[in-house]
């Protein structure tokens, strides 16, 4: 399973872009500033990325493969960039390895080969990730619907009241082409 080491990229959608989606002015939205770039954006970033298993705002992960995991595999955060670094693990050290690394990327998953061989042992692959919105421009929109939503019901979010969500199948649409295929 990796895990976020930390983002490295400017967050997915902005203030003024999240103003022009609830067709107001940024400078409307200002006295709310610290509650859509503390809480709102950061959090329909992150149910994105729980419901695609994707990397939606550019960051750097962190996997370890067992010794048994072969070369060719996917990483278990789609949308990756670049292999940062691959390290061999032992007795509780870390050796950085120079090996030739192939990242293949598909739509919605990449698949890292070893062209010359895949180094023996429990290794640790450390790699970016981050979608592409050109490439994906329904993954912004979905972003900028739900928090639009977020930020017009507000008050009920914070207060914990149930609120009805569009048709997921809709919504889910958006994210479809990044969304990891689940893994057995």
């Amino acid at each position: 399973m990796a895990r976020r080491i930390a983002y490295s990229g400017a967050p997915a959608i902005t203030l003024a872009e999240l103003a022009l989606q609830c067709r107001a002015e940024a400078a409307d939205l200002a006295p709310e500033k610290a509650l859509i770039e503390g809480v709102i954006i950061p959090g329909v970033t992150a149910q994105a990325e729980e419901r695609t298993g994707a990397a939606v705002r550019a960051a750097e992960y962190v996997e370890d493969w067992p010794a048994h995991y072969s070369s060719g595999r996917p990483l278990d955060v789609g949308q990756a960039t670049e292999i940062v670094s691959v390290a061999r693990l032992h007795n509780g050290g870390v050796d950085v390895l120079t090996v030739a690394t192939d990242l293949r990327q598909g739509s919605r998953e990449s698949f890292l080969h070893f062209p010359d061989g895949r180094p023996s042992g429990e290794l640790r692959i450390t790699y970016k990730a981050g979608v592409d919105f050109a490439a994906y421009p329904g993954v912004r929109m979905w972003l900028l619907m739900n928090a639009a939503t977020a930020y017009e019901f507000r008050e009920r979010f914070v207060a914990g009241t149930i609120l009805a969500e569009l048709p997921s199948t809709f919504t889910d649409s958006m994210l479809a082409e990044i969304t990891v295929p689940p893994r057995f």
